[in-house]
């Protein structure tokens, strides 16, 4: 019996050893591969179903990958990397989501965000709802990069733009609860924040971008801690995005200006970093996405390289 397509280009790039690997990653463009090291990598520059235009947002649910990249489209893979499906958000000439999300019932919140509003979709790609208007006025959004829904239906919905950087909290029906944060340097304020999450215990973490940290709250807005802050160096951060969390509490975020993924305890101790600049499986390029699935596996958007990077847990151990 003859080899599949798939499986003649995984056993020639596992021949060709990483090196060749990493070049026909980035020069074939769309074609899936696997290499012999702990990364397995698909994608390649493109707007092809399985290509990428500088993927900005993963997010890992219901034993699938979901991306978003420059051209507005959402693309669902299986964790091995095979294309399954996509949709378009409405538009996508003023700007892309940077987040995804999903509630309860497993569909999928992407906050629009230069177009400030709210979308949900179903896993088909079916819009569901759309909510949000334009402005600076608490309960209105400017740019909204990321959201989380709390236990009660509650959204956490992180924001920047015209010195409005801050977290908004609205009911399950829309309604705005509360907000908190303002542009600034100071702990409690934020520049350009980003990704968020929250833990089984209620702690939101924020991806604090501008100010190459993360900030932990509770549910309230009430400062818990300041995590990392500007630095190369292991345990330091430069220009955090996207954040995700372990089943084990653990942090992960993903280093655009360092070129790597750090994680952190939910304590604010760092633990590890993986990666650094470059083009072979396990090195980045302005990475933008993190995600972490339930049964242990990594997920990076390594949106400069136009890719998707998969990795064991344990590998940041």
């Amino acid at each position: 019996m003859g080899l599949t397509r798939r499986q003649f280009l995984e056993r020639s790039i596992e021949a060709c050893g990483v090196g060749t690997a990493a070049l026909c990653l980035n020069g074939c463009g769309g074609t899936w591969s696997s290499t012999r090291g702990k990364a397995r990598v698909w994608g390649g520059p493109g707007r092809r179903d399985g290509q990428f235009i500088k993927p900005r947002a993963i997010a890992a649910n219901g034993g699938e990958v979901f991306v978003v990249d420059v051209t507005g489209r959402v693309q669902v893979f299986t964790p091995e990397g095979d294309f399954k499906r996509l949709w378009s958000t409405p538009d996508y000439r003023n700007g892309t989501p940077t987040g995804l999300a999903f509630d309860p019932q497993g569909n999928v919140i992407v906050p629009d965000t230069h177009y400030s509003h709210i979308l949900t979709y179903d896993r088909s790609g079916t819009l569901l709802d759309q909510w949000g208007e334009y402005g600076k006025a608490p309960g209105r959004f400017i740019y909204p990069t990321d959201v989380v829904l709390g236990p009660d239906g509650t959204y956490y919905i992180s924001e920047y733009g015209l010195d409005a950087d801050r977290m908004q909290v609205f009911d399950a029906s829309k309604k705005l609860l509360r907000y908190w944060g303002g542009t600034g340097e100071a702990p409690g304020q934020f520049s350009r924040l980003m990704g968020i999450e929250m833990n089984s215990k209620g702690l939101l973490f924020v991806a604090d971008t501008g100010n190459h940290r993360i900030q932990c709250f509770n549910s309230q807005g009430s400062l818990i801690r300041v995590i990392s802050g500007a630095g190369t160096e292991s345990g330091r951060i430069k220009f955090p995005y996207q954040l995700a969390l372990a089943p084990d509490g653990t942090v992960f975020t993903c280093e655009y200006g360092n070129h790597r993924i750090s994680r952190f305890n939910a304590d604010g101790t760092f633990v590890a970093t993986l990666g650094g600049p470059g083009r072979a499986p396990g090195q980045f390029n302005g990475p933008r996405g993190v995600a972490v699935s339930d049964d242990g596996w990594v997920f990076v958007a390594d949106t400069d390289n136009h890719r998707v990077q998969r990795f064991r847990l344990e590998a940041w151990s």
